[in-house]
């Protein structure tokens, strides 16, 4: 029976320490920003990746195109959104497959990498393709739709609310 239980990998290693970050943690980090082209189409959307993995609304709306960005400071429903796939995208990535640059436009083909926990120290990834389009705005490039968000937050409210449905009335 040891064996079985030593195999199964019960009780074998402690977890974690309180405060530590799961193995399945993908935050982009400055070096991950300072591998891209400075000034780029990809540094800006990992820049604008990262603003939302922190939650940070401000950075959020800096990395959007004028347009865009004027229309989401006002809007409760972007601040919401970004706070609920801020905690989805601490543990994805979006990885550069292709670009397609036109002047002042650019298309990023990404493979979006998301990484599962699997325990406290190990993870499992998956992927799914996702494109970004960007403008640039006074030499900077900007995101110009913010489809990603609202889909993704649009997809956690769903599955929240079919989980409040499926557990049936407490009381």
């Amino acid at each position: 029976m040891v064996v079985i239980f030593a195999a199964a990998g019960c009780g074998g290693s402690k977890p974690p320490a309180p405060g530590t970050p799961s193995a399945a943690e993908y935050l982009i980090t400055a070096a991950d920003l300072h591998r891209q082209p400075a000034g780029s189409p990809q540094e800006a959307l990992l820049s604008w990746w990262r603003s939302i993995q922190y939650d940070d609304f401000q950075g959020y709306l800096s990395g959007l195109a004028a347009p865009l960005r004027a229309q989401q400071q006002t809007s409760k429903a972007a601040r919401d959104d970004v706070a609920l796939v801020s905690g989805e995208l601490i543990r994805s990535q979006p990885q550069m497959t292709e670009a397609q640059q036109e002047s002042d436009s650019a298309t990023l083909y990404t493979r979006i990498e998301t990484r599962q926990p699997v325990g406290a120290t190990r993870f499992t990834t998956s992927s799914y393709p996702q494109a970004f389009t960007l403008v640039r705005e006074a030499g900077k490039w900007k995101i110009s739709d913010d489809f990603f968000v609202e889909s993704r937050a649009a997809n956690i409210r769903r599955a929240v609310n079919e989980a409040k449905a499926s557990a049936g009335p407490t009381g």
